[in-house]
């Protein structure tokens, strides 16, 4: 663009409109510049000002002309259709694009270089430190969790953070940036922010050492009374409603609001925390808390609900707040739990109560945890076949809101996975070494932390050994036909799997990512289309997992017709108890007790009123849509026992 300095005549008309400058040849113009467009402004430094000769919209469909009133600024250069007005103190060192608008601000500053919130430290996890996650513009969900909790090897650590510092410095800038289309009213002060494309900031008190990334697919909201400083927010990430942020990563369609507190913490992809607080937490994807009650501190989560008054300590009043905890992936927990960390909860685990005895239940997916006068109850397995579960895993891919053609984060949705199944193989393992060491009159055992009835864990067993049969047979029937060609690897040997920020990857996979990372130039691009890569991979190597649990467990080789009839038959048998057992746990949503509260006015009309709030069971859209697809199943199941024979 070929800009030019005001003419003689320009000048005098903009000095009768109110407007200043220190020196009028430090502003350049559009060749199309309309001096009415500019009013009651003070420039000094040097300005560029684009063609303003546009209609906008503005706020509420408040229709006007592009351009700058009332306002000061430095050192600033104005993009095309910009309209600003009412600047209470200045603008200053900015890029404004082409059709920005920013009405009622205090201030809009870059006070020198800055890397916009790049390269922050977050204390995650551990409040003593050790465990720093370095944010950026780009930051996934797996490249934290790496940064997070690999510190048993320094040399990626080191290797990691130096990568993300270059990435860093193609940040740092002494010109700060409101992308195109951005939308700025009612803000307080917003110092050395960046402000992504078709962002909207409306009403934040302060804004301070941040980025807003946003894209017109994937606009980002930060909203009314948002104090935030040292942050980024990435696409479609909403700040709203008084939310106090602080050393924070906003991650994808995540949202912070409700007067939510958070201090150096990480939210990743649809998580959502809302009127409660926050302290030195990794929220994976899917990690919601709405509670105002509810402090989540030094907690690693992913897939979580956090019930109302949930709370965990970490530390015992000695060397500080260095202890943590971990639960995995679809963990609950009931209104007013309570965990002291350190403690580890399995993956898929209902937690009810306060639990004092640092629970590590580590092989038990699927479980109960529950308070018994004081102690903590283990339930294993018990938590698979509820409709509660079943329900979660349907919801989650289904309220996924994130817009954007490439996302940050890769989530993989499985209930039943390679990490679920190893983990459900090895508790098997333990389960039954317990019962060898139980006395006949023997009724519970400890395990690392809680008590497990004696009927509990042969109960566990069974439910166990009906999720393995569950897995595979999925498995098996959706892919029939590679396995009947044999195009697949007879056994990947039980590989281990992690569950890597949401994404499930073979530990083999990720070393020889983590070697490259340490010993190659492998760039933060490329290490992503890396784990890009493994995220497409799933379902092939679900198969030869599936395969060899099947072989190792079950001593059934799947190659084989006549095993594969034999497993089928008996996957058929456990389909129809998986059915009877979630429908069975769903109508007791519809029983006697949870009619208590209906027919206030009348007893007569109880009935009535329940129908018409809560509907019938037979006519429940989730129980109808299940045993339509438990109906598929199993003939699905049949015609390929029939095609066997």
């Amino acid at each position: 663009m070929q800009y030019r300095n005001l003419n003689t005549e320009e000048i005098i008309t903009l000095k009768s409109q109110g407007c200043i400058s220190d020196d009028w040849q430090d502003i350049f113009v559009h060749p199309k510049f309309s001096t009415d467009r500019v009013r009651d402004c003070k420039f000094s430094g040097k300005n560029h000002i684009g063609d303003l000769n546009i209609k906008v919209t503005l706020q509420h469909g408040l229709k006007t002309k592009a351009g700058l009133y009332n306002s000061c600024f430095h050192n600033c250069r104005f993009g095309n259709g910009v309209f600003i007005k009412n600047i209470g103190n200045l603008i200053s060192n900015y890029l404004i694009e082409d059709n920005v608008q920013i009405v009622n601000t205090n201030e809009i500053i870059c006070s020198g270089e800055s890397y916009f919130g790049n390269g922050t430290q977050v204390l995650a996890v551990n409040e003593a430190g050790g465990r720093e996650v370095t944010i950026y513009n780009e930051l996934s969900s797996q490249i934290a969790y790496l940064l997070c909790f690999f510190r048993h090897d320094q040399s990626l650590i080191s290797s990691l953070n130096t990568k993300i510092k270059a990435y860093c410095n193609t940040i740092k800038s002494d010109i700060g940036k409101i992308g195109t289309h951005a939308k700025i009213y009612n803000a307080g002060s917003i110092l050395n922010v960046n402000v992504g494309d078709y962002a909207i900031v409306e009403g934040a008190s302060l804004l301070n050492n941040g980025t807003i990334n946003s894209s017109e697919k994937a606009p980002s909201y930060i909203g009314k009374d948002v104090i935030a400083r040292n942050f980024i927010s990435t696409r479609n990430a909403k700040v709203s409603d008084g939310a106090q942020i602080n050393n924070c990563f906003i991650g994808e369609a995540a949202e912070v609001g409700g007067g939510f507190s958070a201090e150096n913490s990480l939210f990743f992809a649809n998580s959502q925390a809302l009127l409660g607080e926050a302290c030195s937490i990794f929220a994976g994807p899917y990690t919601v808390t709405h509670h105002k009650s509810t402090l989540l501190i030094a907690g690693n989560f992913s897939f979580y609900n956090a019930g109302s008054a949930t709370n965990q300590s970490n530390h015992m009043y000695k060397l500080g707040p260095v202890h943590q905890g971990t639960l995995e992936r679809g963990c609950k927990t009931g209104s007013g739990s309570y965990i002291l960390w350190p403690g580890k909860v399995s993956a898929f685990t209902m937690i009810l109560g306060k639990h004092y005895n640092n629970p590590d239940t580590s092989e038990f997916p699927f479980s109960y945890l529950i308070e018994d006068n004081g102690k903590s109850v283990l339930m294993p397995g018990q938590n698979m076949f509820n409709v509660g579960t079943c329900r979660d895993i349907q919801k989650w891919p289904n309220r996924d809101k994130r817009t954007s053609d490439l996302p940050l984060d890769l989530i993989h949705f499985d209930g039943l996975s390679p990490f679920t199944i190893n983990k459900i193989v090895k508790g098997i393992e333990v389960l039954q070494a317990l019962i060898k060491k139980a006395k006949p009159d023997t009724k519970a055992l400890m395990y690392k932390g809680a008590q497990i009835f004696v009927a509990s864990i042969k109960r566990g067993i069974t439910l166990y050994e009906q999720m393995l049969t569950t897995y595979i047979g999925d498995i098996v029937v959706n892919n029939y036909d590679e396995i009947e060609n044999g195009d697949l690897s007879q056994s990947d040997k039980l590989s281990e799997w992690i569950d890597l920020g949401g994404l499930f990857i073979r530990e083999d996979k990720l070393d020889t990512l983590t070697k490259q990372i340490v010993e190659t130039d492998i760039s933060i691009h490329e290490i992503g289309a890396f784990l890009q890569n493994e995220y497409k991979q799933l379902s092939k190597l679900s198969i030869t997992h599936a395969i060899s649990i099947a072989n190792s467990y079950f001593n059934k080789d799947l190659y084989k017709n006549e095993s594969l009839s034999e497993f089928l038959v008996s996957y058929q048998g456990v389909l129809k108890k998986n059915e009877t057992a979630i429908i069975s746990d769903a109508k007791k949503e519809f029983n006697v007790k949870s009619k208590i509260g209906f027919g206030l006015t009348s007893e007569a009309l109880k009935e009535d009123d329940f129908l018409n709030v809560r509907g019938d069971v037979n006519n429940n859209n989730f129980i109808i849509d299940l045993q339509k697809e438990y109906q598929i199943k199993d003939e699905n199941v049949e015609n390929r026992i029939n095609n066997l024979k």
